[in-house]
C-alpha cells in the first residue's frame, strides 16, 4: 500500500510539472563589430586621440534591437546584441581610427593621455518602419584637451535597407549603419584636428634684407 502510495503521489507531481508552461527560447545574439577597415588617405596627425562614451537614449543604447514606428519603440522579439550597444560603437570606433592611421594611436577616454577627444551623442539607432531602413544619427564634437575647446562638430548620419521584418536583417542593416558611422566620424576628426594643428602651429617671419 505505501509503494502505492508513493507511486501515485509521483504521478501527481509529474502531471503538475508538465502543466507548467515550457521556458522560452534563448533570444539570438547578434555581434556588432567594427569588420575590416582599410588605412585611410590623408596627412596623418601627430597626436593621441581619445573616445568618449557615446551618450543618449538608453532605450538605443542597451542590448536590444529597436524597431520604431512612428514615435512608437518596440523591440526587435527574441533578439539582442552581445554586448551593450554604447560599448560596442565606441569599441567599433575606436578600432576605426586605429585602423585607419591617421592618428598616432587611438584609445577609450582614461586609458590614454591625449590632445583630442571625440565626445559624442547619439540621437538615432533604429530600424524605422516608415521607409524599412536602419538609422544612425549623432551629434559628434571633436574637443582639444586638456581645456575641453570644441574644435569641430558635426551631424553624422547613416542608414542601411531591411529588406523584410526579419530579426537577420534588421540586425545586419543596423550593423551596417553602424560601421559607416564611426568611418565618417574617423575621418572628420582627424581632418578637423590637422587643420586645428596647422592653425596652431607658429608661423615663421621672413627674414629681412
Amino acid at each position: 500500500m505505501k509503494r502505492v502510495l508513493i507511486l501515485m503521489s509521483a504521478l501527481a507531481l509529474s502531471a503538475c510539472i508538465s502543466l507548467l508552461p515550457k521556458p522560452p527560447p534563448a533570444p539570438r545574439t547578434f555581434v556588432m563589430e567594427a569588420g575590416d577597415v582599410a588605412a585611410a588617405a590623408g596627412t596623418p596627425v601627430d597626436a593621441v586621440i581619445n573616445v568618449a562614451d557615446p551618450s543618449g537614449e538608453r532605450s538605443i543604447l542597451g542590448n536590444l534591437l529597436v524597431w520604431r514606428t512612428g514615435d512608437e519603440l518596440a523591440y526587435v522579439d527574441q533578439t539582442q546584441w552581445s554586448t551593450r550597444a554604447e560599448d560596442a560603437l565606441q569599441q567599433m570606433l575606436v578600432e576605426t581610427l586605429s585602423a585607419q592611421r591617421r592618428f598616432r594611436a587611438a584609445a577609450r577616454s582614461g586609458e590614454a593621455a591625449a590632445t583630442y577627444e571625440v565626445r559624442w551623442e547619439v540621437l538615432e539607432f533604429s530600424v524605422q518602419q516608415n521607409d524599412m531602413s536602419a538609422h544612425f544619427r549623432a551629434d559628434v564634437k571633436l574637443v582639444a584637451s586638456p581645456g575641453r575647446r570644441v574644435v569641430a562638430q558635426r551631424m553624422i548620419e547613416t542608414s542601411a535597407p531591411v529588406a523584410s521584418r526579419s530579426a537577420t536583417l534588421a540586425s545586419q542593416a543596423l550593423t551596417k549603419a553602424a560601421r559607416d558611422a564611426p568611418a565618417q566620424i574617423a575621418a572628420f576628426v582627424a581632418d578637423a584636428a590637422l587643420q586645428d594643428q596647422l592653425s596652431q602651429a607658429p608661423t615663421t617671419e621672413a627674414p629681412q634684407h
